[in-house]
């Protein structure tokens, strides 16, 4: 009997350690768990935890700093509150797809910081298990990744915009070139027929259109030059009156072919500060736009004024005047394309697109006012030089 009880008490002792054993092991896994999340609190990433209902039962301080909000504010699906509404069916999607598999997942959607501004979010969540390989739920990091993301549909656009920009190129080098070649190809005939009918006519078609395959190539190398970087910009004390005459000259036996008169308001020396070069550009697409556009016997102004930000200078004519729908469309190079002008003038379409470009370089705006019928009026401003006003 005694033997008995001795074997039940060495055998309790026995217990009682595995006992005191299990509870340190407990503490330190309880004390392991605590610093792991002590850990996550100051991690960079925004760390969430789920439970096996899916509802989320730990937000770290990171996650709490950038949304503004509180651990009970967020807890269960109070975070989904900051969701963007556009994201939140394909965020839960994916979500409960994954949990339901216990797979991995990563998925981007747009959350509301403390600021109230949408940031796009990347999400990688995956499952985790207790020492015994029990399933707990999910765990998941994000990071803010909208400077990379808005890079990306910066991207798309530009792609898109090239492949615009190169289809437009494509269309309107093809028109003049086939006129070029079709018509020198009539003169050949022409030519060994002995037959000079019509000849002056091929060659002034001919003359034409290769001034238009010209001025194409020319609007092409500007705008890729200051697309790609490699046009310098190199602003500087301009005298305007002098820049506009200067213009106006090169312009001028357009103007008279036509019997279209060119006035210029600005007499005394107004001093802006801009690049040259630019500018020049600017002036030369849009006076050429007015010759082109107004009927024999019109009239092309250039006027400016004082405005609180600097000046604006407006070029104006009493031309064929533009739709509202197509005023809309002007500055685009998505939606560019060339009007025949009062004398069936070919363009590029791409002068009001490099127009714009040149005047947001120099800090300036670039809008239109016209009328079907009436006339039209570009206007433009750019700052003036206050070491001289």
């Amino acid at each position: 009997m005694g033997t008995e009880i001795d074997i039940l008490k060495e055998r309790i002792k026995e217990l009682e350690k595995e006992n005191s054993i299990l509870k340190q092991q407990q503490i330190e896994i309880t004390e392991a768990k605590e610093l792991y999340l002590k850990i996550f609190e100051e991690f960079p990433a925004l760390i969430w935890r789920s439970r096996l209902d899916k509802l989320c039962d730990y937000f770290n301080k990171t996650w709490l700093d950038f949304t503004g909000r509180t651990m009970e504010q967020e807890f269960g699906n109070g975070w989904a509150k900051g969701v963007h509404p556009d994201d939140f069916d394909f965020c839960l999607e994916t979500y409960v797809t994954a949990f339901d598999k216990k797979e991995p997942f990563l998925m981007e959607y747009r959350m509301k910081n403390k600021f109230g501004e949408y940031r796009w979010i990347r999400d990688f969540g995956r499952p985790f298990y207790d020492l015994d390989n029990t399933f707990l739920g999910y765990i998941g990091s994000c990071y803010d990744i909208t400077e990379n993301k808005n890079n990306e549909l910066m991207l798309i656009e530009l792609n898109a915009t090239k492949d615009k920009f190169f289809s437009i190129i494509a269309h309107d080098l093809k028109t003049p070139f086939n006129s070029i070649i079709g018509f020198s190809e009539h003169l050949v005939k022409q030519i060994k027929k002995h037959d000079y009918e019509k000849i002056e006519d091929f060659a002034e078609i001919i003359r034409q259109s290769s001034y238009r395959a010209m001025e194409l190539l020319s609007n092409l190398m500007i705008w890729t030059q200051s697309q790609s970087g490699r046009m310098e910009f190199n602003p500087e004390h301009l005298d305007l009156p002098a820049l506009i005459k200067e213009v106006t000259l090169l312009l001028n036996g357009n103007a008279i072919q036509k019997s279209i008169s060119i006035y210029s308001e600005l007499t005394t020396k107004i001093p802006v500060y801009a690049d040259k070069a630019m500018i020049s550009t600017v002036l030369r697409n849009l006076i050429s736009n007015a010759i082109k556009f107004t009927p024999p016997g019109g009239t092309v102004n250039i006027s400016a004024v004082k405005t609180l930000n600097g000046l604006e200078i407006s070029v104006s004519d009493n031309g064929v005047g533009i739709s509202e729908e197509r005023i809309n469309k002007l500055f685009l190079l998505t939606e560019s394309y060339s009007t025949p002008g009062t004398h069936k003038e070919k363009g590029t379409g791409l002068g009001l697109i490099i127009c714009k470009d040149f005047i947001e370089k120099n800090d300036g705006t670039i809008r239109v006012k016209s009328k079907a019928g009436i006339g039209s009026t570009f206007y433009f401003s750019l700052p003036l030089d206050h070491e001289i006003v």
